[in-house]
Order: structure tokens, then sequence, then C-alpha cells
């Protein structure tokens, strides 16, 4: 029975210098590495996210108001096209990556859009506010009657420091023009 050729043999010390050991472990540990490492055929590699940026950049448009919306992505540079989702369906595509609308009710939603070299951005949400809906720009009941508040305790404070400030002049002035005179009391006398 022979010994396998993968196990190493130990060498006599006259032979150390023509001998290498083998290490077949060593072998199918950097080649497992390089698997995990190379692409499989058929498959992508890890894309970076593509972004949607809003124009004007708030969430709450007017109906009619004009919006911008931009897919920021890696693109081929022969193909800018880019996909465009709504509340999470496929919508449409675009050979640029933005396009402006004029903002409708069925305009809210969730907006996501995707490039060729990029993988699917994060939803950026999108609320169209109809004119009824503008009554609630205003502040609150709330808010106009803490404001009212401080108001009138403002001018009530000024009222009373200028009333207090008359009267200490006043009493300055008896004061410097009077003699003090200490008297006794009824149970000192």
């Amino acid at each position: 029975m022979g010994i396998p050729s993968f196990l190493a043999l130990p060498a006599a010390r006259s032979d150390w210098a023509d001998c290498m050991p083998c290490h077949p472990l060593g072998h199918m540990l950097l080649w497992t590495a390089l698997l995990f490492l190379a692409p499989v055929p058929g498959t992508r590699a890890v894309l970076p996210k593509a972004e949607v940026k809003l124009q004007p950049a708030w969430i709450n448009v007017l109906q009619e108001d004009s919006v911008t919306l931009t897919c920021q992505g890696d693109h081929d540079p022969g193909n800018t096209t880019t996909q465009w989702f709504h509340n999470g369906n496929f919508t449409w595509t675009e050979n640029q990556p933005s396009f402006s609308f004029k903002a409708r009710r069925a305009s809210s939603g969730y907006y996501r859009c995707q490039t060729a070299y990029s993988s699917l951005s994060d939803p950026v949400h999108l609320d169209v506010i109809s004119g009824p809906a503008i009554l609630f720009i205003f502040p609150p009941w709330y808010q106009i009657t803490f404001y009212l508040a401080m108001g009138l305790l403002f001018a009530v404070d000024t009222g009373l420091y200028f009333s207090v400030q008359r009267d200490l002049q006043c009493s300055k002035g008896e004061w410097k023009n009077s003699k003090v005179r200490w008297s006794q009391g009824p149970q000192d006398k």
C-alpha cells in the first residue's frame, strides 16, 4: 500500500533544501476564496442605490404646482434611460434622468427610480394638497391665542413698569425735600 501524495513526508537533513513540503489544504483555501470573490456568470454585482430628488424640496405641494423629479444614479454614457415607479407600480420610462409635471391629486404617493447602473431607490413621498386644504397652512387657533396672550402680557407689563418708575421718581423727590424724623411708638413712651 502506497502513501497518498498529498501527505507530507519528513525529509532527512541532507534532503531538506531540495524538499518542499506539500500544503494542499492551503491551495484549497486559496481556490475557495477565489471562488467566493469571482462573479458568477449571469448574476449582477451589487449596484449603488439610485436617489430620487424633488424640486421644490418639500413633500407637500399644491395642485397645479410644477414638480420636477430627478433620479440620481449611474448611467451608461449611451443610455440615460430611467425607470420610474409610482406607489410600487412601474409607471414609465424616461430617456433623461429628470422630468417635470403639473401636480394633480392623483400625483400623490411614493416615487422610486432605477437606472441601468443603479439599484432601485428608496421611496420619496409626495403629497398634493387641493385648494380647500390651504386653510391648514395658517396657524391653528391655539397658536393665535398664545400670541395674543403674549401681546397682552407685554402691554400690561410695560404699563406697570412706567407706572412704578413714575411713582419712584415722585417718592425720590419727596424724600430729598423732607427731613426724616424718628418718632417713638406708643409703647416706647
